[in-house]
């Protein structure tokens, strides 16, 4: 668990950013209705949780910049006999404000006194709204009855910007106690991958080897990052496929894009393996481009570079390879000007990753590409998705192949989070030698 003096050093940062007389307003998640009176497992607003660290329902933040003041006042729900019988006990106001660290607590029932007080004479509002929340009718109350009052001198809010393009900029250099808790995301996921890539063999069914994933992911206190796809032959050629239903066929390749959320942050891997644990080798060519290209795009992540840059040394290795394997009959020139390769590896080779498997933080910054600093974390993915056509020989049809790592950039070098799991064709066919003779 992170302590809370992390959380208080992330508002601190962000009241530096904050203009003079301006308040910011950020709602938790709502709970989201599966079906009738059901409700989907919870999961909180990143963005609030990168914050706070609280992770309930029916919460508001609110941090004041006025008068050279800086507060910081959450509002819960309050507890009530209700939903402790059904869904647990609420901690006290005054409990919540001394395990999260904030200046003051209170209910939601106090928010609009509160709201009145805060918002009379600020000029700048930074907010974070969910559709149709209680929190924000009663925000639209107070800055209605405020502009009642403006004839007498009042002043009303005059600026409003989203919230999220500031935090999201916060949430790209990861701190420490961030990065430990995706390393272990990254073990945890590569742990349950390894008994994956065991159990494999033909006559299984997708479905079988994802709930080997999940059940790793479960006994390790960790949930699903994102929907998992566990895809073979053809279905590997579609880049999100999540049906995860077809029986494993003798001489198939599976291709397994699927990580587990630990303490809200993800980790992602994929890993593509041949079903009878034997890489053909029409397989074994196309798989060792793309991990050439990957090894490459890995070498790329250092300080200084950019995600583009790394995104182009896959896809130069990638081009020539298709160009020698006679998938692309043009020269290698004409290949890269026309992005003829795009028919094969159509997809970028990697994204930010934290809090969210697909991390919102800018990839720009003032029209310029945003430079690798130390404590950044994302992905390096290329793939080869080659699907039937008569211009594109037999022995290459309904391959589908990507490898997929995490990586942290430090002042050393790369350092790849999710390296324990199986890359090499060695490695690979030895790990399933057992399961599958």
């Amino acid at each position: 668990m992170i302590e809370n003096t992390v959380y208080k050093k992330r508002r601190k940062r962000l009241f530096r950013l904050m203009k003079d007389n301006s308040i910011v307003l950020i709602e938790s998640a709502p709970e989201k209705i599966r079906n009738n009176d059901s409700t989907y497992r919870y999961r909180q607003c990143s963005n609030f949780y990168y914050l706070t660290g609280y992770n309930k329902p029916s919460a508001l933040l609110v941090l004041l910049k006025k008068n050279k003041k800086l507060i910081t006042h959450f509002f819960t729900k309050k507890p009530n006999k209700h939903d402790e019988v059904w869904t647990g006990q609420l901690p006290t106001s005054a409990k919540t404000k001394n395990l999260y660290g904030f200046d003051k607590c209170s209910y939601l029932n106090d928010l609009e006194k509160y709201l009145m007080l805060y918002l009379e004479n600020i000029k700048t509002i930074y907010h974070s709204w969910g559709d149709d929340t209680v929190s924000k009718s009663i925000f639209d109350s107070c800055l209605h009855k405020l502009s009642e009052k403006y004839r007498s001198g009042t002043e009303v809010p005059s600026e409003f910007f989203s919230l999220k393009k500031i935090v999201h900029k916060l949430r790209l250099i990861k701190d420490k106690s961030e990065i430990n808790l995706i390393r272990t995301a990254g073990k945890i996921s590569s742990l349950a991958h390894i008994e994956m890539i065991k159990k494999c063999k033909p006559g299984l069914t997708e479905r079988e080897l994802e709930a080997v994933l999940l059940y790793n992911f479960n006994i390790n206190d960790a949930s699903e990052a994102y929907t998992s796809i566990v895809a073979s032959g053809k279905n590997a050629c579609i880049l999100h496929y999540i049906d995860n239903s077809s029986v494993l066929m003798n001489g198939d390749l599976l291709l397994t894009d699927a990580a587990c959320e630990y303490k809200n942050y993800a980790s992602d891997i994929t890993r593509t393996i041949p079903v009878n644990g034997k890489f053909t080798e029409d397989q074994k060519l196309l798989y060792n481009l793309v991990l050439k290209a990957q090894q490459k795009a890995v070498t790329a992540c250092v300080i200084g570079n950019t995600l583009q840059y790394v995104h182009m040394a896959a896809v130069k290795v990638i081009c020539k390879g298709l160009i020698d394997l006679g998938l692309i009959n043009e020269s290698y020139k004409k290949a890269m000007d026309e992005e003829l390769y795009k028919k094969f590896y159509m997809h970028n080779t990697g994204h930010w990753l934290g809090l969210d498997v697909h991390d919102p933080s800018e990839y720009k910054e003032n029209k310029e590409l945003i430079k690798l600093e130390p404590g950044m974390i994302f992905t390096v993915e290329p793939g080869l998705y080659i699907r039937p056509h008569k211009s594109i020989n037999k022995r290459f049809h309904n391959i589908g192949i990507r490898i997929e790592d995490d990586i942290l950039i430090t002042k050393n070098g790369p350092e790849v989070l999710t390296l324990k799991v199986p890359k090499s064709v060695d490695e690979i066919e030895y790990l399933m030698s057992d399961n599958n003779g």
